[in-house]
């Protein structure tokens, strides 16, 4: 391991977070379960903020009734990452929250930041939302719905593939869950983590206070109060 001395950790979520993809896979989910059973019934008020997409499909195929197993989730996943490519092929890019860019390349510069994700996107579908983005140089590492179907298994596998990949220890103390929903706060506080929650999501503010994370802003626009709150 590499002696550094305080090194951060700081586990950024995806959608809602750092970007927003206009919907955009809410409708490839929907298109790839029609397209496998037809008359599919759709939960249109399902909120999938927080979700892990393990989690999200499991809801849909039960709020329609259906029997399935494992496999039956891992190949509906596989269709959407696809489904997901060609529609933000063919429709808008995402959208970059504001100060994404430039907080991300200020951290991206400090010898003792390190950045990683926690999603509960599949590793692939934030690959996707990402590289469109432009931002998923910033990550090297993470965990992701494919890994758990419950988001709060994430952030220890998270740490463990950080660790390896930069050859760094990282304490609790110093690594951050960083989100825009309750979901992102609590698997924080279930794994002794630090937590700053963003309001750029569809979660409202008084439902990410009444979580408590550690810190709120509304978004990351003020560069350098974010950086303060996560350097100290």
């Amino acid at each position: 391991m590499t002696n550094i001395l305080n090194p951060k950790l700081l586990l950024f979520d995806v959608d809602g977070t750092l970007v927003s993809t206009h919907g955009i896979p809410r409708k490839a989910m929907g298109k790839v379960l029609q397209s496998r059973y037809g008359n599919f019934n759709y939960d249109e008020y399902y909120n999938f903020s927080g979700r892990t997409d393990w989690q999200i499909v499991e809801h849909l195929l039960e709020f329609d009734g259906r029997k399935f197993e494992s496999n039956t989730v891992k190949k509906i996943l596989n269709e959407f990452t696809k489904r997901l490519e060609e529609e933000l092929q063919n429709g808008k890019p995402p959208l970059i929250y504001p100060g994404v860019k430039d907080l991300l390349l200020c951290l991206s510069k400090l010898d003792n930041v390190y950045l990683g994700l926690v999603t509960g996107n599949i590793a692939e579908g934030a690959r996707i939302k990402l590289s469109k983005a432009g931002l998923y140089e910033y990550f090297p590492v993470g965990a992701f719905g494919d890994d758990s179907a419950d988001r709060n298994d994430l952030p220890p596998i998270a740490i463990e593939r950080s660790e390896k990949y930069y050859k760094i220890k990282f304490a609790k103390e110093n690594t951050w869950i960083i989100g825009d929903s309750i979901y992102d706060i609590i698997c924080a506080q279930k794994n002794g983590l630090r937590s700053l929650a963003v309001c750029t999501g569809w979660t409202e503010r008084d439902a990410l206070e009444e979580s408590q994370p550690e810190f709120i802003e509304n978004n990351f626009s003020n560069v350098q109060n974010i950086l303060n709150i996560l350097l100290e």
